[in-house]
């Protein structure tokens, strides 16, 4: 069973040692991103992703997306001292979701970005559905989450994560096509990383 974020411990998303195992350049060169595009950060936390995203998205648009409000209100915070300090950032829609649902029209997202999310809604077919929907026909689900097989001195406990065979299974049921699957230990030292697309018409 899935295990949601426990919004008590929101103090360790801004743990200063998170860019040394789980650093941004390497999640930002999973995308592939071209400048332009929508960006859906689903479970979005204080915007690890989200922001670098909006600095990255030239002509493009960040859609972050989480079930907690105070994040998404910590995410405007932040996106607001940024801005006041003169930085350049794409437009950032904050949505707070209670049912999975997310306003945007189907296929609308050129890559959906879910860092130390996918254990807490791989067994959840209405926020899966949803992500599948919120899928362009040639976009990116691009998946970062702790390895349950890794030992580590932080993140969940094991038995509440999951591993890259079991992620990719989960992955497969949504009608994706995995063109990446790295392990922990490649990209980063405790996450697998997984890139996936839409299946081929004809295939799933």
């Amino acid at each position: 069973m899935s295990h949601p974020f426990d919004p008590r411990h929101a103090a360790r998303l801004d743990d200063p040692a998170r860019e040394g195992y789980l650093p941004v350049d390497a999640l930002l060169g999973l995308l592939d991103l071209s400048g332009a595009g929508t960006v859906v950060d689903y479970g979005v936390g204080y915007g690890y992703a989200a922001l670098p995203l909006a600095a990255a998205l030239t002509h493009g648009r960040v859609v972050a997306v989480d079930r907690i409000p105070e994040m998404l209100d910590e995410v405007g915070r932040r996106l607001a001292a940024r801005r006041a300090a003169g930085e350049v950032l794409a437009p950032v829609e904050l949505v707070h979701t209670t049912d999975d649902r997310v306003p945007l029209a189907d296929g609308a997202a050129d890559a959906i970005v879910g860092v130390n999310v996918w254990h807490e809604i791989y067994d959840s077919p209405a926020a899966l559905d949803e992500l599948r929907r919120l899928l362009a026909p040639q976009g990116a689900l691009v998946i970062v989450d702790w390895e349950a097989d890794v030992e580590r001195p932080t993140g969940p406990a094991p038995a509440h994560t999951l591993t890259l065979a079991q992620a990719l299974e989960v992955v497969e049921t949504m009608g994706l096509t995995a063109e990446l699957a790295r392990p922990a230990g490649t990209t980063f030292p405790y996450h697998y990383a997984v890139v996936a697309r839409p299946a081929p018409q004809g295939r799933s």
